[in-house]
């Protein structure tokens, strides 16, 4: 495509498979809806793998593997046609050190060396605890920072063997969402960010490594969290500033809650750039969460949710990962999920699957189906990819037209200047309708020579009228 300028609106391949069991469809359409724009259709995106996009501002997930939540192996050759070269792992004190002294790192070699052999960069986080030492925390999401001279001497070592082992990794975060619970102060997660942070940097100077990793925009816990970074002189050891959202309706996480703390963050450490490192939607009800409990949930929902979100958070200038590529396989249901309905018929009663993943899998950890999301967030990658910065030109409803809940965000591509505008319905969460509502937008600044019109759901393109 070489047009002049792009829309990007949601209503709402390339065949690369290293793997004899690799399920990408190339055909045009490979994600189908009723969505109808009443345009001549011109054609559809063609998907990059991450080699070709480069490193962009945006991130997948692969988390919870050393909880045995899915299968690396499974999966992993669906990752570099997706498009999106950062990686985001769970280390997994517990699973590395069993037993105090006794280190098993094959597992996560493997992950580590096949993603970079493949032209992905991994980001390790180093949470969470290890159950072997007293007052070292739990292995799962929760369980308690550790503290008590003999965790924290035990969690030194635990991360200085993580650096020396991967000199190769530069991304790195620490303890995943600490506010979940009581016990872990504001002060016990910075002291836990800054020893993380400083024995990495021992080991790998030019690590960049992220701090707090909020389950929300937490700003109170945020400022304690600063007021210790600022009195100890840390601030200089972090890279990136994360947080995580699972509002239903993505859109509402911006005005007054992530654009506050984005901006309390950036007016403390203007060097850092924010991250939502953790979020997605699910494409089915399973009554875990309030995103993952709404009826109208759908494969449909899940990717117009998961585009809203990666756009709108490059729009707002913050980094975007999706949660996740795979579904994974809880053990423990009742502990996530309020109720198993009676007609899930499950091969394993202590196993359930949250249907966030771009990939369905079964609870053997099998990938059996590529999700409509999985498309949609590669069509997201192949546009917004290491070339395209946000941007401010007007690109607004005409003067007296109205256009309840539109959002627009602006783009351009570095070098040749050509604009991108994303736009949307933002009045509400993402619906199984298509209807379309046609708007014209007042570009200035920005000209649009023979722009076309992008679904980022299915990949068509459409030439605009006129």
């Amino acid at each position: 495509m070489n047009g002049k300028g792009l829309l990007v609106g949601l209503a709402a391949g390339m065949a690369w498979c290293a793997g004899a069991a690799v399920m990408i469809d190339d055909a045009h359409d490979r994600v189908q809806t009723t969505f109808d724009p009443q345009m001549d259709r011109i054609g559809t995106l063609r998907p990059r793998p991450a080699r070709e996009v480069g490193r962009s501002h945006l991130a997948i997930g692969c988390e919870m593997l050393p909880r045995g939540y899915g299968d690396f192996e499974a999966f992993k050759e669906y990752l570099p046609p997706l498009g999106i070269a950062r990686v985001r792992l769970h280390a997994g004190w517990a699973k590395l050190e069993p037993e105090p002294g006794k280190w098993d790192f094959a597992w996560l070699d493997r992950q580590v060396e096949w993603l970079i052999a493949n032209g992905l960069e991994p980001l390790l986080e180093t949470s969470y605890g290890n159950p072997a030492y007293p007052g070292a925390g739990g292995a799962s999401l929760s369980d308690g920072i550790p503290k008590g001279e003999a965790a924290l001497a035990a969690w030194d070592r635990y991360v200085d063997k993580l650096a020396e082992r991967y000199p190769q990794v530069r991304d790195w975060a620490c303890w995943n969402e600490p506010n979940n619970s009581k016990d872990n102060s504001p002060e016990l997660l910075a002291d836990n960010n800054i020893r993380t942070a400083q024995i990495i940097k021992k080991r790998i100077p030019d690590a960049r490594i992220g701090m707090l990793s909020l389950s929300w925009c937490d700003l109170p816990y945020t400022k304690a969290c600063f007021k210790v970074f600022k009195e100890r002189d840390a601030l200089g050891l972090f890279h990136w500033a994360i947080m995580h959202d699972y509002s239903p309706n993505p859109d509402v996480y911006y005005a007054g809650l992530a654009d506050v703390w984005a901006a309390f963050v950036r007016r403390e450490a203007p060097h850092l750039t924010v991250w939502n490192g953790e979020s997605g939607a699910t494409s089915d009800p399973h009554f875990s969460a309030p995103i993952s409990s709404m009826k109208w949930n759908s494969e449909l929902t899940q990717a117009k949710w998961n585009a809203r979100r990666l756009v709108a958070d490059l729009g707002h200038g913050f980094d975007s990962l999706v949660f996740t590529i795979y579904d994974p396989c809880y053990d423990h249901p009742e502990r996530y999920c309020n109720n198993v309905p009676e007609y899930w018929e499950r091969s394993r009663k202590d196993r359930f699957i949250k249907r966030m993943g771009l990939l369905k899998c079964n609870d053997s950890f099998e990938v059996v189906k590529v999700k409509p999301a999985y498309y949609t967030v590669q069509n997201v990658a192949t546009l917004f990819d290491a070339t395209i910065e946000a941007a401010k030109f007007p690109a607004k409803p005409v003067q007296g037209e109205r256009a309840p809940g539109l959002v627009t965000y602006t783009f351009r591509q570095k070098g040749t200047n050509i604009p991108l505008v994303a736009l949307w319905d933002a009045s509400n969460h993402p619906t199984n309708e298509n209807a379309v509502r046609r708007v014209s937008l007042d570009v200035r600044g920005a000209p649009l020579a023979e722009p076309v019109l992008v679904d980022l759901v299915t990949g068509a393109v459409y030439r605009l009228p006129g």
